[in-house]
């Protein structure tokens, strides 16, 4: 069973998924994104999900977008 941060990493994932269109590299303020708690930008960039930009950008990496495809199957 997945932690809450591991859950909270994976729902800001699906939201910059959904967020441009499944685009990577499209950066968005932090602070904007629901359930972007330090805890799961933390655990996403440590797993290659995201790129995080001066602690205030973040950026769905191709890993990130092949994991929000692989959970959309599920």
């Amino acid at each position: 069973m997945p932690s809450e941060t591991e859950s909270l990493a994976v729902q800001l994932v699906r939201a910059l998924y959904d967020a441009p269109d499944g685009r990577p590299m499209q950066w968005h303020k932090i602070e904007q994104l629901d359930g972007a708690t330090t805890d799961a930008v933390e655990f996403a960039a440590a797993r290659g999900w995201v790129q995080i930009e001066g602690g205030h950008s973040i950026a769905l990496t191709e890993a990130g977008r092949q994991l929000a495809r692989d959970l959309g199957r599920i």
